[in-house]
């Protein structure tokens, strides 16, 4: 199901995840792993079902997505508590609940959700983008998100093009995050002074000035010793 998702096959998909979590939802006696697939497979539904336009229909998915996920820690937290960091993270599925809302036009609820997952993982600067995204050139939370970049560290190149990753939250291409900073109605100082240091940086890195990840290449350095033992042999 997830490989026809992947693949775009939409219609197939809705079909087969409405089967498939109807008839889990119909078993009353669901272990952990029928548990664990079945909030899988609402995951996918709601996805899809956004994905077509089926606005209510998607919204219901996710309040289900959300019930049944609190049932499936619960379950793992009394028989297998080991498994709950092989969750997928909190914070992505209230992102995945966010740009349902969004893209159902509840922009007030989405942006409830976006708030919420920056909240569960500091620092989300995927979850602040779509928050600022959601609101527009008028956002209140640019200098939120310039916050979030500044902690991030340097722009990294990945496969010919440019990210900020923090350490511990997921990040976001750089196109993005300058088109908030760059046409933010408010121009935070922050957001300007984040916007020229993302663009410094990838021209450095283009120029060979700065490594292509620089947090990965400082490691490596740590890593290096400061002394040729050899010598004193």
């Amino acid at each position: 199901m997830q490989r026809y998702f992947d693949e775009g096959r939409h219609e197939m998909v809705e079909v087969m995840a409405s089967e498939f979590t109807s008839m889990l939802l119909a078993n009353k006696q669901r272990d952990g792993a029928m548990q664990a697939l079945l909030v899988k497979g609402i995951r996918i539904f709601a996805e899809v079902l956004s994905i077509r336009k089926k606005h209510k229909l998607a919204l219901h998915a996710t309040s289900v997505l959300l019930r049944e996920r609190k049932k499936l820690e619960k379950i793992l937290t009394q028989s297998a508590p080991s498994l709950l960091e092989k969750l997928t993270p909190l914070e992505q599925d209230l992102r995945t609940i966010g740009h349902v809302h969004a893209t159902a036009g509840k922009n007030s609820k989405a942006k409830k959700f976006f708030m919420k997952a920056n909240n569960v993982t500091p620092g989300n600067i995927a979850a602040l983008l779509a928050l600022c995204q959601v609101d527009g050139t008028k956002t209140k939370h640019a200098n939120r998100l310039a916050a979030a970049v500044e902690s991030a560290g340097p722009v990294i190149l990945e496969n010919g093009e440019f990210f900020i990753r923090p350490k511990h939250a997921p990040g976001s291409q750089i196109d993005p995050i300058l088109a908030v900073f760059e046409t933010c109605e408010r121009q935070h100082p922050a957001c300007v002074e984040q916007a020229l240091r993302i663009r410094k940086e990838c021209d450095e890195i283009t120029s060979g000035i700065q490594a292509a990840n620089a947090r990965l290449q400082s490691a490596m350095d740590s890593l290096t010793p400061k002394h040729d033992y050899y010598q004193y042999s």
